[in-house]
C-alpha cells in the first residue's frame, strides 16, 4: 500500500478551515483594525497642509494689434514652458535660504525643502506650492511668506520674469495626514491575510486524520466502522434527558 503525500484542497476543506477558525480570524482582524485606529489618532503626529497657487505672467498685447491672436497663443505656450523653469528656479538653496531669513531663521533651508513641494498639471500657467508642517498656523505662515519671496526670487534670477499669486493660502482646518480610514483598511487587510495564513498553516501542519473521507482518500482503503464522538453523544443524551424531565 502506497501512502499519498499530496495536499488535497477542496471547497469543503476551505470552508471547514474557515468555520473552525472563524473566531480567531474575527479577533485578529479586529485587533489589527482597532490598533491601527488608536495608533493613527493618538500616537502618530498629525501633518497640516497649506497651499498657495502662483501664476506665470506674460507680456500683454493690445487686442487691436496685428497678429494679436497668434502672438497671444505663442505667449501662452511660452508661459506653459516657463512653469517648469520657474519651479526649478524656486526649488533651489537660494530660494530656501531667502525664505529662511524672512521667517527669522526659525527653519533651516534644508528643513524648508522637506516641508515644501511644487505641483503643476502642465496644462496651465498656474502651479501650486504645498507646505506641510505639524502646525496649521505654521503651514499658512510659511505659505504666506512664499507668496512674498517667490516673485522677488524669480525676478532676481530673471529680469523679465513675473510671478503673481492667484490663490492665497488658507488656514488648514483638518490634518492632511495620516489617513485614518486608509490605515485602518490596510491594517484590516493585513490582519485578514495573516489570520488566514495562520489558520491554513495550522491545518496543514496537523498530521491527524480528520475525517473518514480523508482516510479513504489517503490510505486507499474502505471505512468499515467509525467511533462516534463521545462528547457529542453525551451532549445529545443530556438534551434528550432534559426534554423527558420537562415532559413529566
Amino acid at each position: 500500500m502506497e501512502e499519498k503525500d499530496e495536499i488535497l484542497i477542496s471547497p469543503k476543506m476551505i470552508l471547514d478551515v474557515l468555520r473552525k477558525n472563524l473566531v480567531f480570524i474575527i479577533i485578529t482582524v479586529l485587533v489589527f483594525s482597532l490598533g491601527s485606529f488608536f495608533v493613527t489618532n493618538f500616537l502618530v503626529t498629525k501633518q497640516y497642509t497649506s497651499t498657495i497657487s502662483l501664476y506665470v505672467e506674460t507680456v500683454d498685447i493690445q487686442p487691436d494689434s496685428p497678429n494679436s491672436a497668434v502672438y497671444s497663443l505663442n505667449m501662452q505656450n511660452y508661459a506653459l514652458k516657463l512653469v517648469n523653469t520657474y519651479l526649478r528656479m524656486l526649488d533651489t538653496n537660494t530660494f530656501y535660504t531667502k525664505l529662511s531669513e524672512e521667517l527669522g531663521g526659525k527653519y533651516t533651508p534644508a528643513a524648508l525643502s522637506e516641508m515644501i513641494s511644487f505641483k503643476s498639471d502642465e496644462t496651465t500657467e498656474v502651479f501650486d506650492v504645498n507646505v506641510v508642517s505639524e502646525s496649521p498656523t505654521e503651514s499658512k505662515l510659511i505659505a504666506d511668506t512664499i507668496a512674498e519671496v517667490a516673485p522677488e526670487t524669480i525676478s532676481n534670477l530673471k529680469s523679465n520674469a513675473k510671478l503673481k499669486v492667484c490663490d492665497e493660502a488658507q488656514l488648514p482646518t483638518k490634518y492632511s495626514s495620516p489617513s485614518t480610514s486608509g490605515n485602518v483598511i490596510i491594517a484590516f487587510a493585513i490582519g485578514l491575510v495573516l489570520a488566514l495564513a495562520v489558520s491554513f498553516i495550522r491545518y496543514f501542519m496537523d498530521k491527524k486524520i480528520k475525517y473518514d473521507d480523508e482516510m479513504t482518500t489517503i490510505l486507499d482503503i474502505p471505512v468499515l466502522a467509525a467511533i462516534p464522538s463521545f462528547d457529542t453523544y453525551i451532549n445529545q443524551k443530556g438534551k434528550n434527558g432534559g426534554a423527558k424531565d420537562n415532559g413529566k
